[in-house]
């Protein structure tokens, strides 16, 4: 399947996809995977954020950062964090340490 297929798909079925309410016709958003595009879609590489907010961090304390610097935040420890792609929210997750890695465990989804 070539990228102007893919394009050319109706605006209807894009409009669909947008994240709300469900609307009448939507009834294939709940099993994504059945989407004729499905293959294209899952392929396609996205960006996955979890940000904490570091309300005095200045790109001068980013450039002095030294391997096992601790950064302070304003988050609370038992507050999850949002995990999103784009401006969508697929999640909450919390951090942990894992012998001398940082790792990022899902503790629901959205």
């Amino acid at each position: 399947m070539s990228d102007t297929e893919l394009m050319a798909a109706p605006a209807e079925a894009a409009l669909s996809a947008v994240p709300g309410p469900m609307r009448q016709g939507d009834e294939w958003m709940e099993r994504i995977e059945e989407h004729p595009q499905w293959l294209v879609l899952s392929r396609l590489p996205v960006v996955l954020t979890a940000r904490i907010p570091l309300a005095a961090f200045k790109v001068r304390d980013l450039l002095l950062l030294q391997q096992g610097q601790l950064i302070e935040s304003d988050w609370s420890t038992t507050e999850d964090i949002p995990v999103k792609i784009g401006r969508v929210q697929l999640a909450w997750s919390e951090f942990e340490v894992v012998e001398d890695s940082m790792a990022m465990r899902l503790t629901r989804l959205a």
